[in-house]
């Protein structure tokens, strides 16, 4: 077949997580054309080579809000600069049809990525778009504006499983949307669990959008000296691959696929945010962590405090983030300590694509 494959490009969380799955599609000797933008399609374009094709399509902003009040403001002027992108997504991917034919499409969190004469596949954890207020009438909403989307795909795939699940009332406890119509496949993550010596005592990975990147990545740089051991930092800069030593820190801007499962798999304290696809690679590899949300981003800022409740991961306010200190919480973690191989998830999506294709 010949596939469009969407990706989101908030971060890099989506190119990582889709890996697996367009891989695996590769494999199947599958023709695919690879949507995406910015650091996220550059990180694609990098580990899948002349595999694939590319288009680079901007997708729609995200909607951040440092507290309520900001929230309620932008939400107004969102939503209507949210719809027209989405229009514009659907235009360019029109044009790419028009290039020439495709069998069917697969979309990681992008809305723009369907089409009414082909199959179309919808993967997201976030079947309930949360609020700082986490108001019920406006979840219920969400809930109806997903409904109107989901509408247009032929499958909702979720990753994440039914119980003993990673990603909460983002997608669980649902309202309006029939949970039997999604199909929960399982986490999806691009790493392996390996048996490597624990030679990094903090691993810190550094991503998500501009400014907030930046200014987490200073606000830790100053606390470094506090703490005692190894230290590697991934900064998250697709733009170039470097690496530096001094003293006892290592610096990529940064890394191929393996070299961060390694990365990982060595790391006794992963220092990250709280996006759903880092957490699904916390849980493949079992290490503990110290999760710093983007502020204003309200789903990373309701996994923290999901997972910290639960006591899998301990977490920290960028504002307020002291190292010294909050390192001390991810002592009395457990991390998530099982988890469904990703090989069965990804099965489990190829079986709905081919099902339904």
């Amino acid at each position: 077949m010949k596939i469009v494959y969407g990706v989101c490009s908030w971060g890099l969380g989506h190119a990582t997580r889709s890996l697996p799955v367009i891989r695996a599609l590769l494999k199947e000797d599958h023709e695919l054309t690879v949507i995406s933008h910015d650091r996220a399609l550059t990180l694609l374009r990098s580990e899948l080579g002349d595999t694939a094709t590319y288009e680079d399509i901007p997708d729609y902003p995200m909607l951040l809000s440092e507290n309520r009040r900001q929230f309620l403001a932008k939400s107004a002027v969102y939503w209507p600069v949210f719809i027209h992108r989405i229009e514009q997504g659907l235009q360019s991917l029109q044009d790419v049809l028009k290039q020439q034919p495709h069998d069917c499409i697969i979309s990681d969190g992008r809305y723009d990525m369907y089409s009414r004469r082909l199959p179309s596949f919808f993967i997201s954890h976030q079947m309930r778009i949360m609020n700082p207020l986490r108001l019920k009438l406006i979840e219920r909403g969400s809930e109806r504006f997903n409904l109107f989307f989901f509408n247009r795909f032929t499958a909702i795939i979720v990753p994440d499983t039914k119980t003993n699940n990673l990603s909460g009332d983002l997608s669980h406890n649902l309202t309006l949307i029939d949970e039997d119509d999604i199909h929960y496949v399982g986490p999806l993550s691009d790493f392996r669990k390996k048996r490597l010596t624990k030679t990094i005592d903090y691993l810190i990975s550094l991503s998500g959008p501009e400014p907030q990147r930046t200014m987490l990545e200073e606000k830790l740089l100053t606390q470094l000296q506090d703490l005692h051991g190894t230290i590697a930092i991934t900064q998250g800069k697709t733009e170039t691959t470097t690496k530096t030593t001094h003293d006892n820190i290592t610096t990529y801007t940064s890394v191929s696929r393996t070299t961060r499962e390694n990365l990982l798999n060595k790391a006794k304290t992963v220092i990250a945010r709280s996006g759903y696809t880092t957490i699904m690679d916390l849980a493949v590899i079992g290490t503990k962590a110290l999760l710093i949300p983007t502020p204003g981003q309200i789903e990373q800022e309701y996994l923290a405090d999901y997972h910290q409740a639960a006591g899998r991961f301990a977490t920290a306010s960028q504002h307020t983030v002291d190292l010294s200190v909050d390192l001390n919480k991810v002592k009395a973690t457990t991390g998530i300590t099982k988890t469904q191989p990703v090989t069965k998830t990804v099965d489990n999506i190829l079986d709905i694509i081919h099902q339904h294709s």
